[in-house]
């Protein structure tokens, strides 16, 4: 495919991936800016049953993936105040909203030059070269943003009074073209201003952007400020009318008086009255709106868009909005647009000059959208509450805005400490939003417990149960192979999942018969109506409870919770000699506290353990467990007699 006109050049990179015979590259998209590379086998009929395993390895490519603290102060700062704006959204009525939708835009500009103006000054104290180019294009691309949007805010978004345009426009120009007042501050400074070698430049500058107050004090500074000619000049400059929204004049009136003092600016010049000096009359020649000057002063203009408002001012300040695009071509032709750079930029401020939000949109993603889609996104945002996009959905069922949201918090999910903020902004897409949450959850990786308790905590706030269970049973896991069974148990308990929780407390119940004691007794004996979710952990913690009475001397209590955990059969077989063995205690007591049917009861369960040859109980027994198993069936024996007895002796004395 041939290049487009103004393409950029893509950058190359290259891995080290091995050629194999029939080999392939297959690729995963991942989160965000990310992509899973990997080597596959061609298939085909002879090898279809083969498999080359020699090549198993998976390249993680991301691209500006890594955001300076920079970028990443202006995403923060202006997420803020997206999310207010949406909030406001919701709650106002037009009048209201209008309103708040250009102060969320001139907030927007506001954090951009703040950005633009910290990059300057760590650009100016780097002394790295390379790394100070890099600010430098940041800086550059932080300010073409600033010059679009604020033109953007201008044609889309204040509603200029009648119609008139040239105003803002002005202001715009004075803005973003600085070095005007930068060449007056240096020449006011100077000891003789009026021959200093920058002097006429920064008149002519200051005059091009109708800063016609700065242009009367530099004039004044002049040797010859008090001879005919210059007093001609500042008077000129003087009574030249001024449209301001404030004033209570009708447009025409306005342009009545201008067409008036612009005659006596002609007839002036005609007269010959400032003939004494060059530099004079090309001042009058501009106040005269004389096509050639303009010309003879386009490098000081710098831009076609400069040299449109110069123009304007003093050939049609009375211009609309609608009859701009009839200018700008006459401008455009008086430079020589040969970088793809600039080109790309005016096509976008060309656009917006002629209405065409859809291409200023379009031309923006192509141009700045490499590096982030954070530009055409809350334009896009503030657009579409203005009324000012197309609200019909896309061929694939969002609309526009909503689109360019998404394509946003996607690059954000990215960065491992911006995924939070990406989050909030695809609350806000009504159409995929929820379905772009659900897939990115699944894939944030959960490297600490501290940010699982934050995935989680959002899954929570949006009700997504399917995620939340999700991350619960991942991190309950981790902490499972990590044998910290108390942090696996609070996670799956947080997942309701009986599956899993099952494998914790069989876990524990092992790690009993292996020490002889439990940990994390903090959580079992707080589990509260928890223990209720499955069968096992019922007994893990009732089981429990049974210690607690026993160590606190509650025989009675102890012997009863024992018994019918042990009728219950809640345990896994190969925890019931561990429980008989908690009775081998209580059967050798002076008293006796099981009676006949209980003692029976533990004979049965030894019985079937015996029978059952599932649990392996018998094959592993040492010595001393040998003993301890006799010693039990000798206690059982015993206390069934004693039971016996003492029961006899109760029917006789009734």
């Amino acid at each position: 495919m041939a290049a487009t006109t103004g393409e950029r050049e893509v950058e190359e990179f290259l891995l080290p991936i091995p050629k194999i015979k029939n080999g392939i590259l297959q690729s995963v998209l991942g989160m965000g800016k990310q992509l899973h590379v990997f080597q596959a086998q061609r298939p085909s009929s002879k090898t279809s049953g083969a498999r080359d395993k020699g090549n198993q390895t998976i390249f993680d490519v991301q691209w500006n993936a890594e955001m300076h603290d920079i970028a990443r102060k202006l995403v923060n700062e202006t997420h803020n105040i997206f999310v207010m704006l949406q909030g406001q959204v919701k709650s106002l009525s037009q009048p209201m909203l209008y309103t708040q939708l250009r102060k969320a835009s001139k907030q927007y500009r506001s954090v951009l030059k703040a950005c633009s103006m910290e990059l300057m000054q760590i650009a100016d104290a780097c002394v790295d070269d390379t790394r100070k180019i890099k600010y430098e294009e940041h800086i550059q691309e932080f300010e073409m943003v600033q010059l679009i949007w604020s033109l953007c805010e201008i044609i889309f978004i204040e509603a200029a009074p009648g119609g008139l345009i040239l105003t803002p426009l002005l202001d715009w120009l004075q803005w973003h073209f600085q070095e005007g007042n930068h060449l007056a501050l240096e020449v006011t400074q100077s000891e003789q201003p009026s021959s200093h070698p920058s002097y006429w430049e920064a008149v002519n500058r200051l005059l091009l952007q109708g800063n016609t107050d700065s242009v009367r004090k530099l004039l004044a500074l002049h040797v010859y400020s008090h001879s005919e000619p210059f007093l001609g000049v500042d008077e000129l400059l003087r009574k030249m009318p001024r449209w301001t929204y404030q004033h209570a004049q009708s447009a025409a009136e306005y342009e009545m008086k201008w067409r008036h003092w612009r005659d006596e600016c002609i007839r002036r010049y005609e007269a010959g009255e400032f003939t004494a000096y060059k530099e004079l009359e090309t001042i009058v020649q501009v106040l005269c709106g004389d096509e050639a000057v303009f010309r003879e002063l386009k490098n000081q203009c710098e831009t076609w868009y400069h040299l449109l408002v110069s123009k304007l001012l003093y050939q049609n300040p009375t211009v609309r909005l609608k009859d701009l695009s009839f200018e700008i071509k006459a401008c455009q032709a008086v430079y020589n647009l040969s970088s793809p750079q600039s080109q790309e930029l005016d096509n976008i401020l060309q656009a917006t000059m002629e209405c065409d939000i859809h291409q200023v949109i379009q031309d923006s993603c192509n141009f700045l959208s490499n590096r982030s889609w954070w530009f055409v996104s809350h334009l896009a945002d503030i657009l579409h509450h203005c009324g000012q996009l197309d609200p019909q959905k896309l061929p694939f069922g969002s609309n526009l805005r909503e689109y360019l949201l998404l394509e946003y918090a996607t690059s954000l999910m990215a960065h491992k400490s911006l995924w939070q903020v990406g989050v909030d902004y695809l609350d806000f897409c009504p159409v995929f939003g929820r379905s772009y949450l659900e897939a990115y959850i699944e894939h944030i990786p959960l490297e600490t417990e501290s940010k699982a308790h934050k995935v989680l905590h959002l899954c929570q706030e949006r009700d997504l149960l399917a995620q939340a269970q999700s991350v619960c049973k991942v991190m309950g896991m981790k902490c499972l192979k990590q044998d910290r069974l108390g942090s696996a148990l609070s996670w799956f308990l947080k997942s309701k999942n009986a599956t899993v929780i099952k494998q914790v407390t069989d876990r524990f119940l092992t790690e009993y018969c292996e020490k002889g004691k439990f940990s994390h007794l903090d959580l079992i004996d707080h589990l509260g109506p928890s223990m209720l979710v499955t069968n096992s952990l019922t007994f893990l913690g009732k089981y429990r409870e049974f210690h607690t009475l026993y160590d606190k001397g509650d025989i009675q209590g102890a012997t009863s919770l024992l018994l019918s955990l042990i009728s219950s059969r809640l345990a896994p077989k190969t925890f019931w000699m561990t429980m008989l063995m908690d009775a081998l205690p209580l059967l050798n007591l002076p008293q006796v506290v099981l009676n006949v049917q209980q003692t029976y009861e533990l004979k049965h369960c030894l019985e079937e353990l015996q029978r059952d040859g599932t649990s392996n109980y018998y094959k592993n027994l040492s010595d001393s467990e040998m003993d301890k198993l006799r010693l039990l069936q000798l206690a059982l024996i015993r206390n069934l007699s004693r039971a016996i007895i003492k029961e006899g002796s109760i029917t006789n004395i009734a």
